[in-house]
């Protein structure tokens, strides 16, 4: 996909999937004594690399490793372990410093009873929704099929065109299609069809497919994502905080909150206020001002800023949108 964009003239922007500013935030016992507070991912950084690193030397100064290593490579793995987790390179052992914020450390066992590291990896995905770096096209995902359309021309595409049947015989396929502005049919025809359309709207067309491919086609089911943006009049996050992209760690019934990789600086912003996949509950099933109440009720606990700020909202629900009927196979 980078390959077309670059080749359709598609400008594009990094989409930061994580900062270091962002916050982890969990509700309930299971987070122990962190639960409820707002922790910083630099912090659960500095704070395990610290302390795990601290307790690796002792282990080496007490002969405890379970790998044997020669006395230069027990000096080397120290060195190594001491600027990576920022330990006093006296006292090898770990204090707060400027790069992690103010504050006494986490202690290792609140951090791991909260499982925030288990989010962390030594390197970011090379691929996939976790992947470092990412990119979005500047203005939006449907700049890139706007640049397929340049790319083919205007009069290889029909718009408005809502397929009604596909009859496909000895001689070629046939197709007829409503035009939903004027409501004509039009048939063509042509050698070969090749259907992109989501196999659940292919279920319910006119369409001469055998028994067994028909029952594959509707054996497959599709995801109950749901999106909903938050138009803020101020980019409070980062204003006030300091974070400029990545998400929010949570428990929280969100799904996915996330912060804009774009227009740093500017006056207002969008935050994807919640993107939620597989059990949403009856939530995408009220209407949209308790959907929105539902995202501010829970965002407002790790941002208070959000009632003041919000401005207006857009929630989508995929499987309720004409021509998706879901979000994803």
């Amino acid at each position: 996909m980078l390959n077309y964009c670059k080749e359709l003239d598609v400008p594009l922007q990094v989409f930061l999937n994580e900062s270091d500013a962002n916050f982890f935030f969990h509700e309930g016992s299971a987070a122990g004594s962190l639960a409820n507070k707002r922790v910083r991912m630099r912090e659960v950084k500095a704070d395990l690399a610290g302390q795990v690193n601290e307790l690796l030397i002792k282990a080496i100064d007490q002969q405890k490793l379970d790998s044997p290593l020669t006395a230069e490579d027990q000096k080397r793995l120290a060195s190594y372990l001491v600027n990576q987790g920022y330990l006093d390179a006296t006292t090898r052992t770990y204090k707060a410093f400027a790069n992690r914020g103010e504050g006494d450390p986490y202690q290792l066992a609140a951090l791991l009873q909260a499982g925030f590291g288990n989010r962390l990896r030594s390197v970011p995905a090379i691929e996939g929704t976790t992947a470092a770096p990412m990119f979005q096209p500047v203005g939006g995902m449907d700049q890139i099929a706007k640049g397929f359309h340049r790319a083919m021309g205007a009069k290889r595409v029909t718009f408005n065109a809502e397929i009604q049947s596909v009859h496909q015989g000895d001689a070629g396929v046939k197709v007829v299609y409503l035009d939903t502005k004027t409501g004509k049919q039009t048939e063509v025809a042509a050698d070969y069809v090749v259907c992109c359309m989501p196999l659940n709207i292919v279920a319910g067309l006119d369409i001469n497919l055998s028994p067994a491919l028909m029952a594959a086609v509707k054996a497959v089911p599709y995801s109950n994502s749901a999106k909903i943006g938050l138009a803020m009049k101020r980019r409070f996050w980062e204003e006030d905080e300091g974070i400029f992209g990545g998400h929010l760690y949570s428990n929280l019934p969100l799904g996915e909150f996330s912060y804009p990789s774009n227009d740093y600086f500017t006056r207002k912003g969008v935050l994807l206020g919640l993107y939620a996949n597989g059990p949403v509950g009856n939530l995408m099933d009220q209407p949209i001002a308790a959907r929105i109440e539902h995202v501010l009720m829970h965002t407002s606990k790790v941002h208070p800023q959000m009632r003041a700020e919000f401005e207006s909202a857009y929630a989508v629900f995929w499987k309720k949108v004409k021509y998706n009927m879901g979000g994803y196979a």
